[in-house]
């Protein structure tokens, strides 16, 4: 990763556009995480799966809104492609 790289996602954060992603990534990322935990009391062979992952959805959506970095945006989208993996699955 450049210096460029981390500068240009610090000024998009702070960028008026950017804090409205940051809400919106937030919100949506709570709503999908209790989605997600209202699916887990439905299903009896996954269930201890989804509330992990619906805990872990949470946790990741709020921290990548925080401070937004690589690690975290990327860690987020591999939760979200996780959760879809897993309410396929079982």
């Amino acid at each position: 990763m450049t210096v460029s790289t981390i500068t240009t996602l610090d000024e998009w954060a702070a960028h008026p556009y950017g804090k409205a992603a940051r809400i919106a990534l937030a919100v949506l990322g709570l709503a999908s995480a209790v989605l997600v935990l209202m699916v887990a009391t439905m299903n009896s062979q996954a269930a201890w799966l989804l509330v992990l992952l619906g805990v872990a959805l949470a946790a990741t959506s709020v921290r990548a809104a925080a401070k937004p970095s690589v690690i975290r945006l990327t860690s987020l989208a591999a939760v979200m492609v996780s959760v879809l993996y897993v309410g396929q699955t079982f």
